[in-house]
């Protein structure tokens, strides 16, 4: 079988020649076959993205080859770039790029109006996808009006409305809550194997790599390696469901997981990761790396907290990471919390299945979780909040079933605070239970 998208050899040099030359791709070749589910994968700043766009043809290519169905993407006209764009590839972004001023029919015709199809024919073709995807009721509504899920939905369908043979996905579910994760992570599948389109996902979350046929592994805008799965398959659990076996997703278990998924970390590494993710928003990629290699240092006890500001504040030309005074203020009494935290969780980390034995550890995990909450928990809320912290730790509930305890309302049984404090909450749980990876 004949590849319909090859690489070979690409880089992507931006500022060439100059001082401030950086390398976003460094000598990548890759195959895809007809039908199968990539995923490209690995951390921040990794390369996966620009090779993504570089494939669609938004991101011009410094040296290399692409080919696209046997053909060499540099004798392209500009007809044949245009068919690309438009009935080749569909693309589900991020932040959805929807157009607020129009309704969700019109968002997902719009493609259809580029082709020049019949203006009945794009809106049944609509009509149907809408069907499909379970949004049918919101065809007439403005996006702000559907919840990011829904909206993401509705970029699926307008990434379908001209039939494309592959659909790239760029990290599509990282602006969304848990359950509306699956819902899209599952609709890829289905549209990869229902449908037979080829589907690439970039993503640097490890719990969706069992979907794929095969997974390409960067770092440092290298190729690593490349995994084959023997058995691809989803997650068909909801994560308001209860795990069969204590003990299977325990956080140490879950840490384990993400340590063969990004194994060409060492522990340190990944430790500072998870906190520098935690921590940041938007930064360059080169501040991004400089930023990890001082948390890796400050957790291992190598920097003080007054030494880790003056590198974060240093100005970038001098070797820092070039944070306003403010920010890396901000940030030392973030890590100076969470590594206060970690030291007296490390102290009386003896978990049991007596919740009254990890009475002490849940009190100082759940004063940790609401030290910036600014509302006001109710004491049966603070009960189920320390029950889930209890099942957390026995393994008994996964990092997104917590999510979905924590966002769940008081009267159906959750702890009734809204979906992005539930986020937050969540994963400052997460950020302590990682730093005691390899200490059991």
């Amino acid at each position: 079988m004949e590849p319909i998208i090859k690489t070979e050899n690409i880089k992507v040099i931006y500022n060439k020649g100059q001082d401030n030359q950086y390398i976003a791709l460094n000598d990548i070749s890759i195959e895809v076959f007809p039908e199968e589910y990539l995923i490209f994968f690995g951390p921040s700043g990794c390369g996966k993205s620009t090779l993504l766009y570089t494939i669609l043809g938004l991101q011009k290519l410094s040296e290399g080859k692409l080919y696209i169905k046997g053909k060499d993407s540099a004798s392209f006209s500009e007809a044949e770039k245009r068919n690309m764009d438009s009935q080749f590839f569909g693309i589900v972004f991020q932040n959805f790029n929807l157009i607020y001023s129009l309704n969700v029919l019109d968002n997902i015709t719009l493609p259809q109006v580029f082709i020049e199809a019949d203006q009945e024919a794009r809106k049944a073709k609509a009509h149907t996808l809408l069907a499909r995807f379970g949004i049918e009721t919101r065809a007439k509504n403005l996006p702000a009006s559907l919840s990011g899920g829904q909206q993401q939905r509705v970029a699926i369908c307008r990434s379908l409305v001209n039939d494309p043979v592959v659909l790239l996905a760029d990290e599509p579910v990282g602006n969304l809550d848990s359950e509306s994760a699956r819902i899209v992570m599952e609709t890829l599948w289905d549209i990869n194997k229902k449908d037979k389109k080829t589907v690439i996902l970039v993503t640097h979350d490890p719990s969706y790599l069992p979907f794929a046929d095969r997974i390409y592994y960067f770092k440092d805008a290298k190729l690593e390696k490349v995994v084959k799965n023997a058995n691809p398959q989803p997650m068909h659990a909801k994560p308001n469901e209860t795990p069969q076996s204590q003990g299977q997703d325990t956080p140490l278990g879950e840490l384990e997981k993400m340590a063969r998924a990004h194994n060409f970390m060492t522990v340190p590494q990944l430790k500072a990761w998870s906190v520098t993710n935690y921590l940041t928003d938007e930064f360059t990629v080169n501040q991004l790396e400089r930023l990890e290699k001082c948390m890796e240092e400050i957790l291992a006890g190598e920097l003080s907290e007054h030494q880790f500001f003056e590198r974060l504040n240093m100005p970038y030309s001098d070797g820092g990471v070039g944070l306003y005074r403010g920010t890396a203020i901000r940030f030392v009494r973030k890590i100076s919390s969470v590594l206060k935290e970690v030291k007296e969780f490390l102290q009386h980390l003896k978990i049991s299945k007596d919740p009254e034995k990890n009475a002490k550890l849940v009190d100082m995990l759940r004063k940790f979780l609401l030290e910036e909450y600014r509302g006001t928990l109710k004491e049966g809320q603070i009960e189920l909040l320390e029950k889930g912290i209890n099942d957390r730790l026995l393994g008994a509930m996964s990092a997104a079933q917590f999510s979905v305890l924590l966002d769940k309302p008081f009267a159906e049984g959750g702890v009734g605070l809204n979906s992005l404090t539930a986020e937050h909450l969540s994963e400052r749980l997460e950020i302590i239970l990682a730093q005691a990876y390899e200490v059991s």
